[in-house]
């Protein structure tokens, strides 16, 4: 299934001759619980202490992890727990489910009455890890079979609601608590999310927003350069483009960003012909997890350097790095549809998977993500080399914003 998002992006340079985040989400199909890809609660790493994560003992973050930046590691005699600040009404997920990832050791007896996965509205309700009502999974939707596997190694679970008996929907406090009292191990956890029953609607959204101002656009607004990118290199759009995703499909799901530049793999770019030749104005492109520029000195000031172990040229924030520092390379160069990857080239094309946002290219590393990844709303930002941009030229190119569901 393919769900794509067309954007016209049209170049207007001078030459054109003229609340609280963790309850807030209530009510969406998918609420993230402790996981970087879905929106919810805010929360990445709970050994930040927030407050509505709860640890007994001493878990912590750790970088094995099936999605994301990190793991939940709940080690021997320990507990956590993540909660509201406040008892909320879920309702809307009453019939729905509680998905989550787990890495159990082999030393972790899932038939022990005191390992149990919990949820409470005031008063625990408790599955044994051997439970039948805990499903392990394949790609989201195959039952493999039943209870938690303890081969350390990690599988995807799901829990129907239903199977917290008596669970008051209406009085939620805890949204998932995980305890493992016997054994001297560490069990980690990862990627938590409630969903509403299968029956009530997904959906995948883009927004048009102006970088001045942050104001919303209609659908059909092109995305524009200003006049004073003339003759520059590397400068950023006036708008950018803001996902929205409430769709639990399969662990395979991703987001993907190309050019349409009416079937050439060369023009990876803005472009317009003259006299049959193509005038291209390369482009590129930076996903965030924030609004940027930012207070953390996230900028939207581009240059590139010759990356040596890569043997390619890659693209920094020079306004966060400046050029004694440009290690980490956020912005990716912009793909033809058409254009066939050569041997052994990643491909950049993917913006957003279960593992998160593709944050930069480092070497011959496609992907990574922001360790403090919390609003789950990824703004993907643009910007074209106008170095060799010719007064009087309208450049134009399409975008493309896909969401495949394998």
């Amino acid at each position: 299934m393919v769900n794509k998002k067309n954007f016209i992006i049209i170049s207007t340079f001078i030459f054109f001759a003229c609340s609280n985040v963790f309850a807030s989400n209530i009510g969406r199909a998918v609420y993230g619980v402790l996981t970087e890809t879905y929106q919810g609660a805010s929360i990445d790493n709970p050994s930040a202490g927030a407050d509505y994560a709860r640890n007994w003992g001493s878990p912590g973050a750790s970088s094995d992890r099936i999605e994301g930046a990190n793991s939940t590691s709940v080690g021997s005699q320990w507990w956590f727990g993540v909660t509201f600040n406040s008892a909320q009404n879920m309702s809307a997920y009453s019939g729905g489910r509680m998905y989550f990832s787990a890495k159990v050791p082999t030393n972790v007896d899932p038939s022990n009455a005191s390992n149990v996965i919990k949820v409470s509205d005031g008063n625990d309700k408790s599955l044994r890890f051997d439970s039948s009502n805990i499903k392990r999974i394949d790609n989201g939707s195959t039952v493999l079979g039943t209870g938690m596997v303890n081969d350390n190694a990690w599988h995807t679970y799901y829990i129907e609601l239903s199977s917290f008996s008596g669970l008051n929907y209406s009085n939620i406090t805890y949204l998932f608590i995980v305890g493992s009292t016997s054994n001297n191990s560490t069990l980690l956890i990862d990627n938590v999310y409630w969903t509403k029953p299968s029956s009530s609607a997904r959906s995948f959204d883009v927004k048009i927003k102006t970088v001045q101002g942050d104001n919303e656009l209609s659908a059909s607004s092109p995305i524009t350069w200003s006049e004073s990118s003339f003759r520059k290199a590397w400068e950023v759009a006036e708008q950018y483009l803001e996902l929205d995703l409430d769709y639990e499909a399969t662990n395979n799901w991703s987001i993907q960003i190309l050019l349409d530049g009416n079937g050439k793999s060369s023009r990876n770019g803005l472009y317009a012909v003259i006299d049959g030749e193509d005038l291209v104005l390369p482009m590129a492109w930076r996903v965030s997890a924030n609004t940027l520029p930012n207070s953390s000195g996230d900028t939207l000031q581009i240059a590139e350097v010759y990356h040596a172990a890569a043997d390619a040229t890659r693209l920094y924030d020079y306004g966060k790095h400046g050029s004694t520092d440009p290690w980490w390379y956020p912005w990716i160069y912009a793909t033809e549809k058409t254009k066939p990857l050569a041997a052994g080239e990643i491909n950049f094309t993917k913006v957003w998977d279960i593992r998160g946002i593709h944050t930069y290219a480092y070497d011959n590393e496609a992907w990574d993500t922001l360790a403090n990844f919390y609003e789950r709303k990824p703004k993907i930002y643009f910007c074209a080399d106008c170095r060799k941009a010719l007064g009087g030229v309208s450049y134009t190119t399409e975008v493309e914003i896909i969401l495949n569901l394998e």
